[in-house]
């Protein structure tokens, strides 16, 4: 996934706040200002008081649930990465949690290639033998 974080944001800019709180969801929110080390976001024409981290995008000084601010190109990918992980696991193939941030989605996507090709040509041979 992206590690580029948020240091190119601007006032006016939009992001998706990422909330893991599953009765709320992930919103929309528009960035209100740009501090050195925090940026500040508007949902639904209020400023939220919560502040997060310009180089992570994460929630600062809150814990357990954090929000997490991401750009679209972000989310996206997030959301490309969580179904390949879905697809792999259900090919038979489980990446480790702590080894989940280093695979770069471009071998995921290979490696769930090679996985329907070996898929396929099973299906096949079964197919062949009487």
């Amino acid at each position: 996934m992206s590690t580029e974080g948020l240091n190119g944001v601007k006032a006016g800019d939009n992001l998706i706040l990422v909330t893991g709180n599953h009765f709320r969801g992930d919103e929309p929110v528009t960035v209100s200002r740009v501090g050195s080390k925090y940026v500040y976001v508007t949902l639904h024409g209020h400023e939220r008081r919560e502040r997060y981290d310009r180089t992570t995008g994460i929630e600062e000084g809150q814990r357990g649930l954090r929000g997490r601010l991401l750009t679209q190109e972000q989310y996206e990918e997030r959301a490309q990465r969580a179904s390949l992980f879905a697809r792999l696991l259900a090919a038979g193939i489980e990446v480790r949690h702590d080894k989940r941030a280093d695979m770069p989605t471009d071998k995921l996507r290979a490696l769930l290639a090679v996985m329907q090709d070996d898929h396929t040509d099973r299906t096949v041979e079964e197919v062949r033998t009487p």
